[in-house]
């Protein structure tokens, strides 16, 4: 990855490039991670906020990065984000804090989306459609939210999925993303209308 190998060596247009290449897989992945919308913690915290965390922890250890490619850079990415995820989780639920009196930060902002610029329908239609995706994949079980992350999103090969989620063989790995698409669909149906 000649991109990255530029980013690391301080180059400021192959790190935008980079970020621009990875921004909307990885605030997907955050989003999931996140879980439905009815989790406490997605109340207080914006997935963009998240994935912002995220890229500032990475570029302190983008130096001493070694990776063969896009899947291992996005899945590096990922479990920065799952990290993140995982101190802002225990720092609001720490003894100290009561999460109830917090104050939601939708009831902070306008409910109106942060870019009004208008777009194109199609753009608009699609984007709607991978939240509702990414919505009914974050109430799915860990394993079968994980299985699709990892092949869907990060573009992991089968035998890394197989040993990242304890399956015996590739096999198994790829009877579990089936079966965990098969969920989705069904939790999909009923937001799509059919």
């Amino acid at each position: 990855m000649d991109i990255l190998l530029r980013a690391q060596a301080g180059d400021r247009a192959a790190l935008d490039q980079l970020a621009s290449r990875y921004q909307e897989r990885l605030l997907r992945i955050v989003r999931i991670r996140l879980g439905p919308g009815g989790n406490a913690l997605r109340r207080f915290l914006y997935s963009g906020d998240l994935v912002q965390e995220t890229w500032k922890a990475a570029l302190s250890g983008l130096g001493d990065l070694e990776i063969r490619g896009d899947t291992d850079l996005l899945n590096w990415l990922a479990r920065i984000a799952t990290n993140k995820l995982r101190d802002m989780h225990d720092h609001f639920h720490a003894q100290r804090r009561s999460i109830e009196r917090e104050q939601d930060l939708a009831d902070l902002q306008s409910a109106g989306p942060l870019d009004s610029s208008p777009g194109p329908q199609s753009r608009a239609a699609n984007a709607e459609l991978r939240e509702m995706i990414d919505a009914s994949l974050a109430e799915l079980d860990e394993d079968y939210r994980e299985v699709i992350v990892l092949r869907d999103y990060c573009g992991a090969d089968w035998e890394s999925i197989a040993a990242r989620l304890g399956r015996a063989n590739i096999h198994a790995a790829q009877q579990l993303h089936q079966r965990a698409w098969i969920k989705l669909r069904k939790k999909l149906g009923p937001r799509l209308g059919s």
